[in-house]
């Protein structure tokens, strides 16, 4: 698959980030690091495109690529023994840097068979990592300032890992998630996809009820759908979990808690730029 590059040495907001990077990459060069999470949405709507979160990030989420729970630890203790991390109250998977939280969330070859992770030391917190395997084969390669460089997740593939997480810490992390995926599917369009319209989606632009958020977000689910079918040797699990998760917060008649927690002025839209992400996802030509 084409890796793309994304030229962001003069977004001087991206400072912080880029002095992280460095970091990390002193202490561990030769692990796969992705971006991810609201810093990756930030950097990919804000910093490449001007389109502003209202839902700001407290946290820098950066997923490794690791081969087992000793090699995460062993990363862990390397990353401590700098002077620039600290470790954090609240769990391994937790660092500081400079008063900022990192979470580090492992995928890989420790992950069990049905793409989850079982946190140490009882194994009784249960994550799932589906899809993070796909984000990075398919990641940006973004060029920070002070010449760091960093993977991370594209678009696309965002919105599948927004949707998967909404499905597992919906409870948990109400809205988060939820508006993440909105964000990224009312804007697809103006984050630099605009014009793949008159190449790629004509039959859209010549329905009399063309609208411009829906097309964006059908738009989004079909290069999520090519992404997976590119990058995964278990395209149909990722495919079928979330249609399952995207038919059931689409139907008229449900609960649409998905869409509930967004407490929009039009949660009908909503629900339609919804259905309009599963509808590019199945392979369908029409929004609807």
């Amino acid at each position: 698959m084409i890796k793309y590059s994304l030229d962001l040495t003069n977004k001087q907001e991206l400072g912080f980030l880029s002095d992280l990077i460095a970091n990390v990459r002193a202490m561990v060069p030769k692990i796969d690091i992705l971006l991810v999470g609201a810093t990756a949405r930030d950097l990919l709507l804000f910093s490449a495109h001007g389109i502003k979160a209202a839902r700001g990030t407290e946290d820098i989420d950066l997923a490794f690529a690791l081969a087992s729970w000793s090699h995460f630890e062993k990363v862990r203790k390397l990353l401590l023994s700098s002077d620039k991390f600290q470790s954090h109250r609240s769990g391994a998977h937790r660092l500081l840097y400079q008063d900022t939280v990192v979470d580090i969330i492992p995928f890989g070859e420790l992950e069990s068979a049905d793409r989850t992770i079982s946190w140490p030391p009882n194994g009784d917190i249960v994550m799932s990592v589906l899809g993070f395997e796909e984000a990075l084969q398919s990641s940006i390669d973004a060029l920070l300032p002070f010449g760091q460089r960093v993977s991370v997740v594209s678009l696309p593939m965002l919105a599948v890992l927004k949707t998967l997480a909404w499905s597992e810490r919906q409870m948990s992390a109400p809205r988060r998630d939820s508006y993440d995926l909105m964000l990224i599917l009312r804007n697809y369009l103006d984050a630099g996809n605009s014009e793949r319209l008159y190449s790629e989606a004509e039959q859209l632009l010549e329905s009399p009820d063309f609208d411009y958020e829906l097309a964006g977000a059908w738009l989004a689910g079909k290069d999520a759908l090519e992404t997976i079918q590119q990058c995964s040797l278990k395209a149909n699990r990722i495919k079928a979990t979330l249609c399952s998760i995207l038919t059931g917060e689409t139907d008229p008649n449900g609960q649409l808690r998905l869409i509930g927690q967004l407490m929009v002025s039009d949660p009908e839209q909503s629900r339609r730029i919804l259905s309009a992400f599963l509808s590019g996802f199945s392979g369908n030509p029409q929004p609807f």
